[in-house]
């Protein structure tokens, strides 16, 4: 029988850690599965730079899914077999490293997730992170665990970006938004089937943004991002996961601007 013991014992729905951010992830990661014998974290922190305690909680992720071990000594880890594997991938090429680390997550409870949840299409980020999230049981204070996997997902290649803040499967064929399609086909000149907006459409009206210097606002992606007019085009694309989510978030948003338009207590 073999001595190699597992780092610990796995959870239903392994989660990373929210105290290191997706490339220090990979990076430790890499570093861990490169490994050619037993490690401690004092050793992952002198090759990246990331202090140890930060590398070791890292190791439970990785040990859930079969990357890491522990080896004989105190707080001593090794790389598995599918670990050597991905860092044999990796020493060929970036690209080649990561599509091994999607591999070895592919039957993750995530990647089973984010792959249904797309089946249809892109989707919202805050609609998969709020599908996550459900199931996952974790509440509100603890969803940066969420964040953080959806940016590793995104690092890996396994998730996509889209225009819009949605989210493609990385195996689906991009689809274009309605609003990119209409304007694709006027800048080809062929104004035929561009629809034109009516006035008995519903649309957001977009902020008046002439009363501020936008060159030196630190907000100019967010303002770029909420300044165009949401569509009902743009929202027929959104699932039911996706339009809680969205609802919620316009509540906590006027929750919040509503507080800070309160008069100061004299």
């Amino acid at each position: 029988m073999s001595s190699r013991r597992g780092v610990s014992t796995p959870t239903a729905k392994p989660l990373p850690t929210d105290r290191v951010l997706a490339g220090e992830h990979l990076t430790i990661t890499r570093t861990a599965c490169s490994a050619e014998g037993p490690f401690t974290a004092r050793d992952l922190e002198a090759l990246t730079g990331v202090s140890a305690h930060r590398c070791g909680l890292v190791m439970s992720f990785l040990g859930a899914y079969g990357l890491v071990e522990q080896a004989p000594g105190r707080g001593a880890y090794q790389p598995t077999r599918a670990g050597e594997a991905v860092a044999a991938a990796w020493k060929k090429s970036e690209e080649k490293g990561r599509q091994a680390l999607r591999a070895a997550w592919a039957k993750s409870w995530f990647a089973r997730c984010a792959c249904t949840r797309l089946a249809q299409g892109p989707a919202l980020r805050i609609g998969l992170v709020s599908k996550l999230m459900t199931l996952s049981d974790l509440d509100e204070k603890r969803s940066r665990h969420i964040e953080v996997l959806v940016d590793l997902m995104v690092a890996v290649g396994m998730l996509l970006p889209e225009d819009g803040g949605y989210l493609r499967w990385h195996e689906n064929p991009s689809v274009p938004s309605p609003r990119r399609r209409a304007d694709d086909q006027a800048a080809d000149g062929d104004t035929s089937k561009v629809r034109v907006r009516t006035a008995s459409e519903s649309v957001l009206p977009a902020q008046r943004l002439e009363s501020y210097d936008l060159a030196a606002s630190t907000g100019d992606d967010l303002i770029a991002l909420l300044s165009p007019p949401v569509l009902l085009a743009d929202l027929g694309r959104l699932s039911r996961e996706d339009m809680i989510a969205l609802h919620g978030h316009i509540r906590g948003l006027a929750a919040l601007l509503a507080k800070l338009r309160r008069h100061p207590m004299p």
